[in-house]
């Protein structure tokens, strides 16, 4: 028997736990695989396996990719794991994320501009090789300008057609789907119902897809319906996990309360 969650963020992208904390608390949830999924990057991807080595879980290497589908005007988040190169992924990966890095440093500078007043240094120094969003709202509440991440700063500034409520162009969905196997993995469409992209998976399956996540804290029952007769059309196998990103979620989730389906264990095999 297993306990799979194969969608946990850490430090690297846009988690705000370490993944020390998360392993310490996926072992105490009785999980026995993980997938480490940060955004658009494998950084750390073999330390991290190694990481939970030591802890007694089993962890697949994995990256949740930004995409779009531009033939409906969606965003599209597409899974890969176990790839055996990193080579395609690396080439889209870093290019997403340099979009995101320098959409991050324009949200700022509107934010000084409206009189905010924001230290760059200190938020990359809770960021990393990336700034994301939550990194700027993290330090907003920290310094005492916001009184909760996802507050009214998010929803009026962020959202809404507030003055940072803009984004970057993504790669397209197929390309990222052929990308990851041409690295030797495997792609799933992650958590089709709370982005609505069903209508694209024949495409995606035409790409090489090789699954759907089933198990998402967005997905009811219908959602899962829904996932188990695409993938059994398209011969496609199923996952799920908790999509785990600590403080930095805009509701909660815990680890290991989405198990992934029985045919994950595909993943688990040598």
């Amino acid at each position: 028997m297993y306990r799979a969650d194969l969608h946990i963020h850490t430090a690297v992208s846009d988690c705000s736990l370490q993944t020390e904390a998360i392993l310490a608390g996926a072992k105490a949830a009785g999980i026995t695989h993980l997938s480490f999924t940060d955004h658009d990057t494998t950084a750390d991807a073999q330390k991290h396996k190694a990481m939970a080595r030591e802890q007694g879980i089993q962890a697949i290497k994995g990256i949740e990719m930004s995409a779009y589908d531009f033939k409906r005007n969606k965003k599209v988040h597409i899974l890969g794991y176990k790839y055996q190169t990193n080579r395609q992924i690396e080439a889209i990966g870093k290019e997403t994320l340099r979009k995101r890095n320098e959409n991050c440093l324009k949200q700022i500078e509107i934010l000084q501009s409206i009189g905010y007043h924001i230290s760059l240094e200190e938020i990359q120094r809770m960021a990393g090789s990336c700034i994301y969003k939550q990194h700027i709202l993290d330090y907003l509440v920290k310094t005492g300008q916001s009184e909760a991440l996802f507050g009214e700063v998010y929803q009026h500034i962020f959202k809404n057609q507030g003055p940072c409520d803009f984004d970057i162009e993504y790669p397209a969905a197929e390309d990222v789907v052929q990308a990851i196997k041409a690295d030797k993995g495997y792609a799933i469409l992650a958590h089709p119902g709370q982005q609505g992209n069903y209508q694209m998976i024949h495409r995606l399956a035409e790409a090489g897809l090789d699954g759907i996540e089933w198990n998402h804290p967005s997905h009811g029952k219908s959602d899962r319906n829904r996932v188990e007769e695409y993938c059994r059309s398209y011969r496609l196998f199923m996952t799920g996990g908790s999509d785990f990103h600590g403080r930095y979620e805009n509701g909660k989730t815990v680890l290991g309360a989405y198990p992934a389906h029985d045919s994950s264990e595909i993943l688990f095999l040598p």
